[in-house]
């Protein structure tokens, strides 16, 4: 340090040492001070000698001398003075910025201000271009110095350029190889339209073109590496997939980051050359917008040691607005993680102690809102508004557990915040999370409008050593969760073994999953010891409760209402009690009761009530009430009207003599979930509008033509999800044998499978209407024991059209043995169902036996008579010793059928689909070269008719 610098300290310190009998020593920061000043007055004196300083950098050190020359013997307030505050590097503080002998230092607002701390950077100059785009011109993009993946314009996130521009394009068969650096390539195909706004672009353009996979609860992000327009594929580079977070068959997905997909107003794309466009929105006069794009990773750190036990503590952060980071994505992309677990914060505190975050807003990020990671205890958030995040909101704890005590994270507390509007770049991430951490306390927050859970608590999947022990989650209100995006989330989710875990007083409501999922109140693998009480659950889509498998846990005087698909499941059977559930109201008008089986795992349920408002009775995964009560469950539970004040209008209050009461339910104050306090604060938590739920399409029908050939021998099937268990089973291409061609698909089952359903394949046709016609060649050994069934999964349970078993050698139906079946030989089964409007309950199926003997079965009944969509075709191996199958050339088709008297030719697939009565009595669906008839009432074949050599149309007056 210079001497003149030196003499300026050396004056600052003095100053501080003036005041030094006031209750606090106050110091001033402000847009218009100077980072030489004393930091000792408000306001610049007017010969411009002294005044506030100018950076929360300037007062940290201000701070740290203070620290150095004296003892510090009152609590010290950084007061920060309305405007904007530009960081060019995280503000970070570190053990010797820590309060002394618990006095704590505080940053705070001046009164009636609203500083804002910001990591990003405006953006101007912009000019008016051609159809509507404005752009500007980056010179530091262009050199390599920067580059963003946001961008906010008056305050809003703006879209990057993405394609298509709501919903998704969905994949066909993925594949992939070892590449270099131990990454895997990564071959999929896709339909020809998702590659044409592709295909003009320069090789350094595609390479920037980001591919976004939504898988079951993560997502991936990969850079495009190249795409063949003639083979219909995009090629990516990455981490190699897990099997249950692969690609598979109608996986959804959609491409961002190039210039042709500019072309929604609201949209914008940074090119490399830095040229930055953008298409306004209505209204938006980009003269006068103001636009940032974020620099910085991190605002806040709190950089402790706590493997050293140096912490930094004793900090209060009050009234401040921290805004803009960003993650850049890496070259070898974003790998699937559940709960974007590997995604980190805007603040980020390490070996924290005694930290207060009140009343603070942190937004327009790219991360998670704040993370007590490594060694924080006894820290602070409330009040606080967390929002617009590319993750998730809060997160205590980390995934592993630290050998040393100081390094653990506990007794954390979360209170009365709002947390809403996250995962817009990691969609997979919670609003609060909890990992290896104990002891933690999250009441009163209003936490809402992401695409994945609401609460994530425990990181152990199974009964193994955790920590996340002691949670409370209480008085908390979850809602508008899903979207319809990512699939198995709850407003709730828990893992792994968590005594003494309270899950009480809350209110779940609004949970959308995209298929299975979105559940209320979901205790996954390995919960255990968690109580779950008080909740108002209503308006989910497959469930209130689920527990996948557990231990011991109570679910108790819960109120759970109104699930789409089912109310409450238990999935696993487990040699222990999994939970008890009683005192609870469950009251429903679609679905059954249970789902699950309820008959095997052990369970104690009695004194609820139950009932189903849509008039229909209650049955008990298909027994009677008393049929229930005989195996020993609801004994004392009563299937009755529970006499809500106004279902309607989500009064979940009890009318007197309400029969819930009598079983012994307990009213409790739903009411009191939420945010608390002033006024405007509970105000800005309810009066957020949410749009309309909106279901996305279904994927497109698929047409499949899987013969193995092309696949690499010892790989999983490209058109197919493979589900095995790798304890002996196995589903993988061979050489061995045939049925055409040079290989097939072997399937191996083991014994000692946790589920006699693995190994299974399930192909997704998801054909709606028609006629579906599915061939294969199938080679059993002995013993085998196979299940080929067409399942409509939209519903639960499930619907089950054609299915057939091989037990053994017998060839069987669900009613009768239809033939015996070769051992170690080829043979050929055709099976045939009309689907849709058009269904008529009944399958026909052929087999050809070695020699080329073809039986046939007609009007075989389907498994349910409500299936109507083929969404699910298997191949099941319930064998419980090991037997081994092979399945070879699987084809599924579907054939357009038309219904009523036609006035002239309709076309699909390139041959006309024609109705040839005026009752409509039957159906005719073109294949090949020929028309067949069919019987509408029957169901059956009626006749065959051939379409002319020359092609010529055929009306429907050439065959009357």
């Amino acid at each position: 340090m210079n001497a003149k610098r030196l003499k300026l300290w050396s004056l600052v310190i003095l100053t501080l040492v003036a005041v030094d009998c006031a209750a606090t020593i106050d110091i001033y920061v402000s847009p218009n001070g100077r980072n030489r000043w004393s930091g000792k007055l408000p306001e610049p004196k007017a010969d411009g000698t002294d005044g506030p300083l100018a950076t929360l950098s300037g007062a940290r050190s201000v701070v740290r001398q203070l620290k150095i020359r004296r003892v510090m013997s009152e609590p010290v307030r950084v007061i920060i003075a309305d405007g904007t505050y530009a960081l060019r590097e995280a503000f970070v503080l570190k053990p010797e910025d820590s309060g002394r002998n618990g006095r704590t230092i505080t940053y705070e607002a001046a009164p009636g201000a609203r500083p804002v701390i910001t990591g990003g950077r405006e953006i101007t100059g912009w000019k008016e271009g051609k159809n509507g785009v404005w752009e500007t011109y980056i010179p530091d993009v262009k050199g390599g110095k920067w580059y963003f993946e946001q961008l906010f314009v008056n305050g809003r996130r703006a879209v990057r350029a993405r394609t298509p521009n709501k919903w998704y394009h969905y994949m066909g068969s993925t594949s992939e190889i070892p590449a270099d650096g131990g990454e895997f390539r990564r071959t999929t195909s896709v339909r020809a339209d998702a590659l044409e706004p592709l295909k003009d672009l320069e090789q350094g353009e595609l390479e920037d073109v980001t591919l976004v996979a939504y898988h079951k609860w993560c997502i991936s992000r990969r850079f495009i590496t190249a795409i063949d327009t003639a083979e219909n594929v995009i090629i990516t580079i990455g981490e190699k997939l897990k099997s249950y977070s692969g690609w598979p068959v109608n996986t959804r997905y959609h491409l961002e980051n190039f210039r042709t997909a500019l072309d929604t107003p609201g949209e914008w794309f940074l090119a490399r050359d830095g040229r930055l466009y953008y298409m306004p929105l209505p209204g938006e006069d980009m003269a006068k917008a103001g636009v940032v794009a974020p620099v910085l990773e991190k605002l806040l750190v709190l950089d402790g040691q706590p493997e050293k036990e140096r912490f930094v503590h004793d900090l209060r952060f009050k009234g401040l607005v921290f805004e803009h980071n960003q993650e850049l994505l890496g070259r070898s992309g974003y790998a699937p993680f559940q709960a974007a677990y590997v995604t980190e914060a805007a603040i980020m505190a390490d070996g924290a102690r005694n930290v207060v975050i009140e009343d603070c807003e942190v937004r327009h990020i790219a991360t998670y809102g704040v993370w007590f990671r490594q060694g924080c205890k006894d820290c602070t958030l409330e009040r606080s508004l967390i929002h617009d995040m590319g993750a998730g909101g809060v997160r205590i704890g980390e995934g592993q557990i630290r050998a040393d005590e100081p390094s653990r994270t506990s007794h954390i507390t979360v209170d009365n915040n709002i947390i809403r509007s996250g995962g817009r770049i990691y969609t997979s991430a919670v609003g609060l999370w909890v990992g290896q951490s104990g002891d933690n306390t999250m009441t009163h927050n209003d936490i809402s409008d992401l695409f994945y859970s609401g609460f994530s608590v425990g990181w152990r999947w199974g009964y193994a050593e955790s920590l996340s022990k002691r949670n409370t989650v209480r008085f908390n209100h979850v809602h508008h969760l899903g979207w319809w995006v990512l699939s198995d989330m709850g407003g709730i989710y828990t893992l792994g073994p968590s005594e003494g875990t309270v899950i009480s007083d809350n209110v779940f409501h609004d949970i959308h999953a995209y298929s299975y999922g979105g559940w209320g109140l979901y205790t996954d693998e390995g919960s255990t010891g968690i109580l779950m009480e008080n909740n108002l659950v209503y308006n989910t889509k497959t469930g209130s409760f689920h527990q996948h498998y557990g231990r011991e846990n109570i679910v108790r005087n819960n109120i759970l209402v109104n699930s789409m698909l089912h109310q409450i499941q238990a999935t696993r059977v487990e040699d222990h009690l999994s939970f008890n559930f009683e005192n609870n109201i469950v009251y429903w008008n679609t679905g059954p009761l249970l789902a699950g089986p309820w008959t095997q795992v052990r369970v104690n349920v009695d004194k609820n009530c139950y009932f189903n408002a849509s008039g229909k009775g209650v049955d008990f995964v298909g027994l009677s009430l008393e049929e229930w009560r005989k195996k020993g469950y609801d004994v004392n539970s009563v299937v009755a009207d529970p006499l809500f004040v106004d279902v309607e209008n989500y009064d979940f209050n009890l009318k007197t003599g309400s029969p819930a009461l009598k079983v012994g339910f307990k009213e409790f104050d739903y009411t009191k979930a939420g945010v608390y306090g002033e006024a405007a604060w509970i105000e800005k938590a309810k009066s957020y509008n949410y749009p309309p739920l909106e279901i996305p399409p279904d994927p497109p029908p698929r047409a499949i033509n899987d013969s193995f050939e092309r696949t690499p021998v010892g790989s999983r099937p490209a058109e197919a999800q493979a589900h095995v268990e790798n304890k002996g089973d196995s589903i993988a291409v061979t050489d061995e044998t045939a049925a055409g061609g040079r290989r097939s698909l072997k399937i191996t089952d083991a014994e000692g499978l946790r589920q006699a359903f693995n190994p299974h394949l399930v192909y997704s046709p998801n054909h709606k209407e028609g006629l579906t016609r599915c061939e294969f060649d199938l080679r059993i050994g002995p013993g085998v024991q196979i299940n080929h069934e067409w399942r409509d999964w939209r519903g639960s349970p499930y619907r089950v059209g054609p299915s057939l078993w091989v037990n053994g050698t017998k060839l069987r139906t669900r009613d009768r043995v239809l033939c015996e079946l070769p051992v170690d030989e080829w043979l050929h089964f055709e099976i045939e169902a009309l689907i849709g409007d058009a269904r008529s309950g009944t399958w026909d199926l052929a087999v050809t036996l070695p020699g080329g003997e073809r039986i046939q079965f007609r009007k075989l009944a389907n498994g349910s008579e409500q299936f109507e969509r083929l969404t699910w075709l298997g191949f099941t191996s319930n064998a419980t010793k090991r037997t081994t199958f092979f399945l070879d050339n699987v084809q599924i088709v579907n054939k357009a059928v038309a219904k009523g008297r036609q006035h002239g030719p309709v076309w699909a697939g390139g041959y006309p689909a024609l109705s040839f009565s005026a009752d409509s009595s039957l159906l005719a669906a073109a294949t090949g070269s020929a028309i067949e008839l069919w019987n509408v009432t029957t169901g059956a074949l009626d006749r065959v008719l051939m379409l002319p050599d020359d092609g010529a149309t055929i009306t429907e007056a050439g065959f009357l």
